[in-house]
């Protein structure tokens, strides 16, 4: 009962973590840092400082269940988003830790993936289970993860190398732009995707024990 509810107490971190990075892609998107300034920089803030706690929290639990998957996400969004609280007077060590995130989002993809090929058993009601084989959400997921996170780690190199060679106009600096961001939301909702399933299980669960019950069916 305790290591169960322990599980989903660690999925719900997980979860929050995965969906921080996630969060921050649509409030660019909807412009908050333009329309709204001064809410967005409070807001941003209290966000990076949610997901330190919910990944530091993941962190935790992947060191004592040895389980490698699960540490390079913690570790990337704890890099991510520690890095989102620096201040610009040390813009270096924070482009050392955005570069950072991405190479580990890269590799949790990488090992997400060959988890789901690899394994034949069912997948758990762990968070330590969440992306074994058998479930064509966990496997569509985790090469979400992959793909967004090979595409935003790539732009890491050419994004700069690009500039370089070439002055885009307005509207291809929007289209530039979104193609990082584009793979970030992709990356992250695919690892909240690969780790809700222990939370919805007691829904379905219920939902299934009710059916059954039920006088009319």
């Amino acid at each position: 009962m305790h290591d169960t509810t322990r599980d989903r107490l660690s999925a719900l971190a997980a979860v929050v973590a995965a969906l921080v990075p996630a969060l921050a892609v649509v409030a660019t998107w909807s412009q908050l840092a333009l329309t709204a300034q001064d809410l967005y920089t409070v807001g941003f803030r209290t966000v990076m400082v949610v997901g330190v706690v919910a990944a530091a929290l993941v962190t935790v639990r992947a060191l004592r269940g040895h389980d490698r998957v699960l540490l390079a996400f913690a570790l990337a969004v704890l890099t991510w988003s520690v890095a989102g609280l620096l201040p610009d007077a040390v813009w270096v060590l924070g482009t050392v830790l955005f570069i950072a995130a991405r190479v580990l989002v890269f590799v949790f993809g990488v090992l997400l993936v060959v988890r789901t090929r690899t394994d034949t058993a069912p997948t758990a009601d762990t968070i330590a289970g969440a992306g074994a084989a058998g479930g064509r959400a966990h496997r569509v997921a985790a090469w979400a993860v992959l793909v967004g996170g090979g595409v935003w780690l790539v732009w890491t190199v050419v994004e700069p190398v690009l500039y370089g060679l070439w002055t885009p106009t307005q509207d291809w600096l929007t289209v530039l732009f979104a193609i990082p961001q584009t793979a970030q939301f992709v990356a992250f909702v695919g690892a909240a995707v690969v780790f809700v399933p222990p939370l919805l299980r007691p829904v379905g669960d219920g939902a299934r024990r009710l059916w059954e019950t039920a006088d009319v069916r």
